[in-house]
C-alpha cells in the first residue's frame, strides 16, 4: 500500500533525525547495511531518505569515509530580526567583518528603492556575517546619508544595525519587504563564505521601513544554502460562498 510506504519513510526519517541529533555535528553514522537492518527497511528506501537529508544540509556523505552529521542549518522563520538578533535567538554568537565601505551617489534604481532623489549621497557597506566564527552570509547594505547624519562605517563593523539605528538615531524598524531567490556563488563570493565555487546560495533582498514610514535600508544578502533555510507557515483562505439560489 502506498500509504504504508509513505508512513514507513516518514518514520525512518524521524529515526534518522533522532540519530543525527544524538551524534552531533561531525558525528559519523553507522554503515548503510547496519542502518537498514536496525530500522528494518530496504537499502533503497534508506538511501533515498539519506539523500533527502543530505539535500536539506543535515548530512554530508564523503566518498570512502561514510556519512557524517553536518552543521545544522539555521532555521529562518518569518519575523523581522537583524542578522545579529537571529543568531543570538538561536544560541549562536554573531560577528561581522567589514569588507568595504564607500559613499556613492544613488543611481536611478537605487534612488527609486530608497525613495530619494537620484544623485543623493548613500553609504554602501559590505559585510561578512558570521555565526560562531563560521561564515554565513555576504551582505551589502545601502543607507541614505540624509536620514542618518553622522553615521560612520565603523559603527556597523560589529553588532546589530537595527539596535544602532534605534539607539543613535531614534529610528525604529516597523516592517520590511523581502524577496528570496535561488542563485549560485561566484568564485570570489564562495571564497569569502568558505564553500566551493558556484555553490548554491539564497539571495535575499530587503527593504526596511521605519515606524514613521521612511525607507531606512536596502540590503542584498547572499546566504550559504547549506547553513540556512526558511520555514513559512501559510493559511488557506476561506473559499468564497456560492451565490444564493434565486
Amino acid at each position: 500500500m502506498a500509504t504504508d510506504r509513505i508512513h514507513k519513510r516518514q518514520q525512518l526519517k524521524q529515526q534518522l533525525l533522532a540519530m543525527i541529533e544524538a551524534n552531533g555535528e561531525g558525528g559519523r553514522l553507522p554503515p548503510e547495511r547496519e542502518l537498514s537492518e536496525r530500522f528494518e527497511v530496504a537499502r533503497e528506501t534508506l538511501r533515498r531518505t539519506l539523500r533527502e537529508l543530505e539535500v536539506e544540509g543535515l548530512l554530508e556523505r564523503k566518498q570512502g569515509a561514510g556519512t557524517f552529521v553536518s552543521g545544522q542549518p539555521v532555521l529562518k522563520q518569518p519575523q523581522l530580526l537583524s542578522f545579529s538578533e537571529e543568531m543570538q535567538e538561536r544560541g549562536l554568537t554573531p560577528s561581522s567583518e567589514l569588507l568595504s565601505s564607500r559613499r556613492i551617489a544613488a543611481g536611478a534604481k537605487l534612488a527609486q528603492r530608497l525613495k530619494i532623489v537620484p544623485g543623493s549621497p548613500v553609504l554602501e557597506l559590505k559585510r561578512l556575517r558570521m555565526a560562531n566564527g563560521e561564515p554565513m552570509a555576504l551582505e551589502t547594505v545601502y543607507l541614505s546619508q540624509a536620514l542618518l547624519p553622522g553615521l560612520e562605517p565603523q559603527d556597523l563593523a560589529r553588532g546589530s544595525l537595527y539596535e544602532l539605528l534605534e539607539r543613535q538615531f531614534g529610528l525604529q524598524i516597523r516592517s520590511a519587504s523581502q524577496q528570496i531567490q535561488a542563485t549560485v556563488l561566484s568564485e570570489e563570493e564562495a571564497q569569502a563564505l568558505d564553500v566551493p565555487p558556484y555553490s548554491p546560495s539564497l539571495l535575499i533582498e530587503r527593504l526596511s521601513v521605519s515606524a514613521s514610514g521612511e525607507i531606512v535600508e536596502y540590503a542584498k544578502s547572499l546566504y550559504r544554502a547549506d547553513r540556512y533555510r526558511f520555514e513559512i507557515q501559510v493559511l488557506r483562505a476561506k473559499p468564497a460562498m456560492p451565490p444564493a439560489a434565486a
